[in-house]
């Protein structure tokens, strides 16, 4: 099933907010104790690689939060590395098409359905391939021109939770610069287009914001499982803060 975090949260029509640990795996503590619903370990431009995302999440087995991870490309071997040591969400890159988002699916399902090979890595998970399969959502992204153009038939896809949009990418594919996407009323406009698909499909819209002010708008379009920031710019962000408001405290005592 659903982790419990997700699902509590979608039963009563509100977004899971994910924040993404990029500086390493000690901060999926405090991203946790902050509030987030879900921590997202990303293999395609953060530090770590499958098999380091796997080590770590065997070692959060009975974690309240949910563990998503965004893994490099389309190989089903690497998915199913990831789901063995039980990530509670996949997220598969650059699909550009419903054949690449079914080849997703089949990689998180056990023949005759998929092409999963068995092998849990963690004690907890159990070893019935229908709770397996069930326990970890497919995700795939949408994040170009084309993809955006194929959104129905890829949301359309039996088997998969839902499509989450990559802004940045999006935006770049549609001739917009990557400073520009979190503000672009074209890429605001495709966001509306990839949550009204999956509204259609009855599947769920997630998306990585660009920023905090993209990632409530998207809650607004009805967006559902929201990666909002990472721990990077979350410290960058209090830090700032902090300097400010000492310097701000001393000059008004001058």
């Amino acid at each position: 099933m659903t982790h419990p975090w997700l699902a509590e949260r979608w039963a009563r029509g509100e977004a899971a907010l994910g924040g993404a640990a990029v500086l390493g795996p000690a901060s999926i503590g405090p991203l946790a104790a902050a509030g987030y619903d879900w921590v997202l370990l990303d293999c395609q431009h953060g530090p770590y690689d499958e098999g380091d995302a796997a080590a770590i999440l065997r070692g959060l087995a009975g974690a309240a939060h949910a563990m998503a991870v965004r893994v490099a490309g389309h190989d089903a071997a690497a998915i199913g590395r990831v789901l063995d040591a039980g990530a509670d969400a996949v997220i598969v890159p650059l699909v550009q098409s419903a054949r690449e988002a079914e080849a997703a699916v089949a990689a998180c399902r056990y023949p005759p359905a998929g092409v999963r090979s068995f092998g849990p890595g963690r004690p907890d998970l159990g070893a019935d391939l229908a709770a397996l399969e069930a326990r970890a959502s497919c995700f795939v992204m949408v994040e170009s021109a084309a993809a955006l153009a194929d959104v129905d038939a890829i949301a359309a896809t039996p088997g998969l939770a839902g499509i989450v949009a990559g802004p940045i990418d999006l935006a770049i594919s549609l001739g917009i610069a990557p400073r520009d996407a979190a503000g672009s009323a074209r890429v605001l406009g495709a966001l509306g287009v990839i949550a009204a698909a999956c509204e259609r499909a009855g599947i769920v819209a997630g998306v990585l914001a660009a920023g905090v002010e993209q990632a409530v708008r998207c809650v607004e379009l009805g967006y559902r499982f929201v990666g909002v920031s990472a721990d990077v710019v979350a410290l960058r962000t209090a830090a700032a803060q902090e300097v400010e408001q000492v310097r701000a405290a001393r000059g008004a005592r001058t």
